[in-house]
């Protein structure tokens, strides 16, 4: 049986980080940055390993999901953590960021 697990963590009224992970040990992970705005979740930066590599991607409200950017050598567990630390340490600048 597929393990598959999804965590939020609140940051602020409003912003949340949303973890997901699938695989033991963990084979997919996503960590996103999201923004409620009209009642909608919006994406504003997405840490992931598709395609097997740990990178981010920018977004924009008004050109959307930007290229890939590799972010960390490590392993996973590492990548994850690094991904969180680092939404959690400049949310508010990378959602400036994402208005603009």
């Amino acid at each position: 049986m597929p393990y598959e697990q999804t965590v939020d963590i609140e940051l602020a009224d409003g912003v949340i980080i949303r973890y997901s992970r699938s695989g033991r040990p963990i084979a997919r992970y996503a960590v996103v940055l999201l923004v409620l705005v009209d009642d909608v979740w919006e994406e504003a930066r997405l840490f992931d390993n598709h395609l097997d590599d740990h990178h981010m991607h920018r977004y924009t409200r008004s050109e959307g999901k930007q290229p890939a950017e590799t972010f960390h050598p490590g392993p996973v567990n590492a990548a994850i953590a690094a991904a969180i630390a680092h939404l959690k340490a400049n949310s508010e600048a990378i959602i400036e960021s994402w208005r603009s």
